[in-house]
Parts: C-alpha cells; structure tokens; sequence
C-alpha cells in the first residue's frame, strides 16, 4: 500500500467534504521527512518517507474548513447536521495530531 493509499482510508477522502487527488499529494510532499539514510525529499535517491499522520491531520483540517462554510443543514429537511460533521472533522485531526510521533535528539 502506498503512503497516498493509506492517507486515502484514513481520511476518507472521497466522502463530503471530499478531498481531490492532488491535495492529499500536497499534504503528503508538506509532511516528507528524511529517510532512513538521511536523505531529504530534495536529494537523489531518497526513499519517499512521510509523516502520514500530519498530511492526515492536515486533511481533516481541510475537510473542517469546508464544512464551517455550509449553513447548519445542507439540504434542509435532511439529517445532516453540519455542525456535528465539523466536530467530526475537527475530531479526527487531533486523533491524527496526537498520532504524530516526538523526535528527540540526544546529544553525548
């Protein structure tokens, strides 16, 4: 499975407020990190490696936004409640957010 594969499920990228494609590409190229050897995304060689969980938080962010825009039924008489579809959003990008991992550098 490849890193935007995964970043799909995990968002749910296509359910409203959708993400397209090219989005989720551009959150995962602002979460690239160096890969094992030390290579940056800007170096020859580099093994693509992400920080999948902060291209995910990014998404839900997006996706929160999106919905912050709509009135507070979309379409009226429906059972969709935006505000609860914004809590939702705004949920699962502090559920990725608390995912990330901490780097620390310890010095001899």
């Amino acid at each position: 499975m490849t890193a935007l594969d995964k970043l799909k499920l995990i968002t749910a990228w296509e359910d409203d407020p959708a993400l397209t494609e090219d989005e989720l590409e551009d959150m995962l190229a602002s979460a690239a990190l160096p890969d094992d050897d030390g290579k940056t995304p800007e170096s020859e060689g580099w093994s693509p490696t992400y920080d999948i969980n902060a291209a995910a938080r990014d998404a839900w962010l997006i996706k929160a936004a999106r919905t912050a825009a709509l009135v507070e039924i979309d379409p009226p008489e429906s059972s969709i409640v935006t505000s609860k579809i914004f809590d939702n959003c705004r949920r699962m990008a502090r559920l990725c957010a608390d995912r990330r991992s901490a780097t620390v550098t310890i010095s001899n």
